[in-house]
């Protein structure tokens, strides 16, 4: 979907160049509206136009209740901005008053970027980088929205930045009124739920939840799931077949091989998917990952869509790959089922057996339940009422950290609510009171200047208002803006649909979240017995026909059995990216920017020592080695121009 609105004198006639391949829909003299298709719209009572652009899946009725699309409510419900949050989609509505006022509201989770300039007189907001004119103005980089893409995993700046000081980006509660070539920003102000005691009823509710959020999403020409073979993707499958049977549900994955010296790298991954695929009686399909050649191809295909959407993530190349072979081998109706943001929402994200190697599997997903206890309300009250260094827990994986430096804790609640908080969003390792000085990448000045403007801009009212009862829905909040939202999960939306594919995620239904946002720290995210995921868990063996025995042995990944193996190793010493990598570093292209931004702010010195020795073939581990790569993706797709 592409979408531009312009506001302001002569707006129709200013910006001709950027309205290639889209059509008008609503104009006047100072306004215009124009979109790559018609979008669905209608005409309320008092003359205004309304236009939703985008995928309606459903409306949630005031009791909870799931209702069809097709029942017309959605357009009640996007009149108002609290109704918004009752429609489930991925849309942004449009309307258009008789004093040609725009008013601009995304869905309730921000799933579809609105980029807005100002340029000539005018004010412009768009779907996309590329509808805006940022050439004429300079383009001009915004030294913070590079820092979060280099220094946090995701490679992709935070909701309300973009890689352009002159650029915004509506936020996730964010809406707008344009008028008179201004814009003003209006707000939906989040309301955090409580977490509350749940018992064998809210686990029949979330099974319900969870089937109605994919019902919603499916469709009766066919579904396919992106399978990895873990508990999330295989879950999909599982509700899908119960609603549509087996004939109407196939499974992709990817085989990864990066390099020669390695492989094959999921192997595990393959071989459980195809238990899974015969269990259910599904197609299975199995997409190449070869990155042992032809990566310059790849990178080529990517990287207009890369530009206009800010992404620089191996893991979006993984998609594209998927999104091609699906689209070569589908019907055009079919649904794209992905499992991504199941492990935040349910346990933080550390529901990986990554957190601590061992060669115990069921120790290893306690390791990630002690991690994500850290984060928990339990250790939220210890730590601020200041007994949180007699906790057994954070002992232990403070000794882990030993070699990394660790922040003294701030002054009262509201100072180490916002230290936890920043901890989880805006660090490149996630401990409590992981210290910025741990990210090379930055001098001290600049990552005093970027934890500043970061905490202010989004953790800012939670850190005044979270309690331990509201901690989960805050986190579940504050994803939309950076992870959910990152170069990791968008891609699977604009892969999709740059493929002529609709790509849906059921783990961000609004009702599940809800669930997830009031689910209390004894199921699965403290240190209690109920495993990561529980609920899910609890479904799949008591509510769905669902394979757990096939739930054992080795996660993925060849780390699985070997710590020492590294998917970045592989790519950035084994695979055919390697030469692009040298070829940008030679121009010296990661560093050009330096010259466009507050060169205060990053640590050029420390840059061109981690460049030269990947250049010379030293193979570096740990921070040295992910600094590399994210230096290396941005300066692959070269998505600031």
């Amino acid at each position: 979907m592409r979408l531009r609105i312009v506001s302001g004198p002569g707006a129709p006639s200013k910006f001709p160049g950027a309205a290639d391949g889209l059509i008008t829909l609503a104009e006047g003299p100072a306004f215009l509206v124009q979109a790559d298709r018609p979008p669905r719209s209608w005409t309320t009572s008092d003359g205004t136009r309304c236009f939703l652009f985008g995928d309606v899946y459903a409306v949630r009725s005031n009791d909870g209740r799931m209702l069809s699309a097709a029942s017309g409510l959605q357009e009640r419900c996007l009149e108002g901005p609290r109704g918004i949050a009752s429609v489930e989609g991925r849309f942004v509505f449009v309307s258009v008053d008789s004093d040609d006022t725009c008013v601009v509201w995304g869905d309730r989770f921000g799933t579809l970027d609105l980029y807005y300039q100002s340029a000539q007189g005018c004010v412009l907001m768009a779907s996309a980088l590329d509808l805006l004119p940022i050439a004429g103005t300079g383009g001009a980089l915004s030294t913070i929205g590079l820092a979060h893409t280099l220094a946090v995993y995701g490679s992709r700046p935070a909701k309300q930045h973009t890689l352009y000081d002159d650029v915004g980006r509506l936020g996730v509660d964010q809406g707008a009124r344009l008028a008179d070539g201004r814009i003003e920003f209006l707000t939906r102000p989040f309301q955090p739920l409580r977490s509350a005691e749940f018992g064998q009823r809210e686990l029949n509710e979330y099974t319900d939840t969870f089937l109605e959020a994919v019902a919603a999403r499916g469709s009766v020409h066919g579904n396919v799931v992106y399978l990895s073979s873990g508990w999330d993707s295989t879950a999909i499958l599982a509700c899908l077949v119960h609603l549509y049977g087996a004939r109407k549900v196939r499974v992709v994955i990817g085989r990864m091989q990066y390099a020669d010296r390695s492989g094959v790298i999921n192997p595990f991954e393959i071989d459980r998917a195809k238990a899974v695929a015969d269990f259910f009686g599904v197609r299975l399909d199995i997409c190449e990952f070869d990155y042992r050649t032809g990566a310059d191809a790849l990178v080529e295909r990517v990287q207009s869509m890369y530009r206009r959407q800010q992404i620089a993530s191996l893991t979006g190349l993984n998609h594209a790959l998927l999104a091609e072979y699906t689209a070569s081998t589908s019907n055009g109706d079919e649904a794209v089922f992905a499992g991504e943001m199941s492990d935040a929402a349910h346990n933080l994200g550390f529901s990986q057996f990554a957190t601590i190697f061992h060669p115990v599997q069921d120790f290893r997903e306690y390791s990630d339940k002690m991690l994500s206890y850290l984060f928990g309300p339990t250790f939220l009250s210890a730590f601020q009422n200041g007994d949180y260094e007699d906790d057994l827990i954070w002992q232990i994986f403070k000794s882990r950290a030993s070699q990394g430096v660790l922040d003294e804790p701030a002054e009262g609640d509201e100072g180490r609510a916002r230290q936890l908080l920043a901890s989880f969003f805006l660090r490149g390792n996630r401990l409590p009171m992981w210290s910025m000085d741990n990210t090379p990448l930055l001098t001290p000045a600049g990552r005093s200047q970027y934890s500043a403007e970061m905490e202010e801009t989004y953790l800012s009212r939670a850190s005044q208002e979270v309690t331990p009862e509201t901690l989960y829905s805050w986190y579940l909040h504050l994803y939309n803006s950076f992870h959910w939202q990152s170069s990791t999960v968008c891609t699977l939306h604009y892969t999709a649909e740059e493929n002529g594919l609709r790509c849906v995620l059921p783990f961000h239904d609004g009702g599940l979240i809800d669930f997830l946002s009031q689910m209390p720290e004894s199921w699965g995210r403290g240190l209690d017995l109920k495993p990561t995921k529980y609920p899910l868990k609890w479904m799949l063996e008591n509510r769905i026909r669902y394979p757990t025995h096939l739930q054992v042995g080795p996660h993925s990944y060849l780390y699985d059995v070997d710590h020492s193996f590294s998917h970045t190793a592989e790519i950035l010493y084994g695979s055919s990216l390697r030469p692009l990598f040298l070829e940008r570093f030679g121009r010296k292209v990661p560093q050009s920017w330096l010259d466009r931004v507050d060169n205060s702010v990053f640590d050029a010195e420390y840059i061109d020592q981690i460049l030269a020795r990947y250049q010379e073939g030293v193979e570096v581990g740990g921070g040295e080695m992910n600094d590399v790569m994210m230096l290396g993706l941005l300066a692959l797709t070269e998505c600031y121009g």
